[in-house]
């Protein structure tokens, strides 16, 4: 994975905005590490990872893949984040210290059991202060990261697979603040990885339940 730091030299390179081998000003990485935060915030609330979900709770609770989860003010309810999905008996896990329950079909290995989906979010809601926090699920390392407390030594969540399309996604978002122009090569790579993370094709079909009238 490339840092968010690598991203943000790697956009403003794209605009002609920094020379090879030189790291950006520390007031423009700033500025653009606040566009690369509000860049996954706006993926997240457009429903690009996959539309979110809405959910209440009163208890403590194992959030879902692409939930939005709503904390009353007068609920201290701790939120944790998923770190497997079994297919063959739904969501939530079991409690910690009990087994699952399908069958192993070769051993050490059930086929039921994943990790949380590649590009799968949760937004936790705390009504109590008036703050979101949302993390993001980075299939290519296989751990949930946080937006809100990206630093510019942080890993930037799913650059793994395409630093350059990620950085090309920045350039675009931050050409107006930096006034400069987007390379046709830029808008490709761009658009490139928008499809790419959209469509998800390098995972598994999952089969929607049809509503018919």
């Amino acid at each position: 994975m490339a840092t968010c730091s690598s991203i943000i030299n790697r956009a403003l390179r794209k605009l002609g905005r920094l020379g090879a081998g030189r790291d950006a000003r520390q007031q423009d990485a700033q500025d653009a590490l606040d566009a690369l935060r509000g860049l996954y915030s706006s993926w997240v609330a457009s429903g690009a990872f996959g539309r979110m979900s809405d959910i209440i709770v009163n208890a403590d609770a194992t959030a879902g893949e692409n939930q939005r989860i709503v904390r009353p003010a007068d609920v201290t309810a701790e939120i944790t984040l998923p770190e497997a999905y079994d297919s063959a008996q739904g969501y939530p896990p079991p409690p910690y210290g009990q087994a699952w329950q399908s069958p192993v079909l070769f051993e050490g290995i059930n086929p039921n059991i994943r990790p949380p989906r590649d590009g799968a979010s949760v937004s936790v809601i705390d009504q109590a202060t008036g703050t979101a926090q949302s993390w993001l699920y980075d299939g290519f390392v296989k751990r949930w990261v946080s937006i809100d407390s990206l630093t510019l030594t942080s890993e930037a969540p799913i650059s793994g697979a395409d630093p350059e399309g990620l950085a090309a996604c920045l350039a675009v978002e931050v050409a107006d603040q930096f006034s400069a122009d987007i390379p046709p090569a830029t808008v490709r790579a761009a658009a490139r990885f928008m499809w790419s993370m959209t469509n998800r094709a390098s995972q598994p079909r999952e089969i929607g339940q049809g509503a018919y009238f």
